[in-house]
């Protein structure tokens, strides 16, 4: 049973976004964007996540943009992962794109 459901471009992540899982949340990612041109991905809002999930989201940004794709976040960053964020100190100078991904800041996304 697959760890997330799967609607065209949009992807739910599974409740647990922390380094434990974070490896098969990963390929489940890649797997997607390499499907899709554009991708939407849904974050639980009682997930678990740390610091890894940060720094994977951030990862496939960058490898997103170099396939020429798009993801985004279907609802700004919010509990745990913006917790997550704080802790990681990214909201600290955050760029205009980061804050578009991150919390839909700044214009449409």
């Amino acid at each position: 049973m697959p760890a997330s459901n799967v609607k065209d471009d949009f992807l739910q992540l599974p409740q647990n976004l922390t380094v434990r899982s974070i490896a098969a949340v990963q390929q489940e990612i890649l797997q997607f964007i390499d499907k899709n041109t554009s991708a939407t991905i849904e974050i639980g809002d009682d997930c678990q996540a740390d610091i890894s999930f940060i720094q994977l989201m951030e990862a496939t940004r960058i490898y997103a943009g170099t396939a020429g794709k798009h993801i985004t976040l279907a609802e700004p960053a919010d509990g745990a992962v913006l917790d997550a964020l704080q802790r990681g100190g990214f909201l600290e100078g955050m760029s205009e794109e980061d804050a578009k991904f991150w919390l839909h800041q700044g214009g449409m996304q």
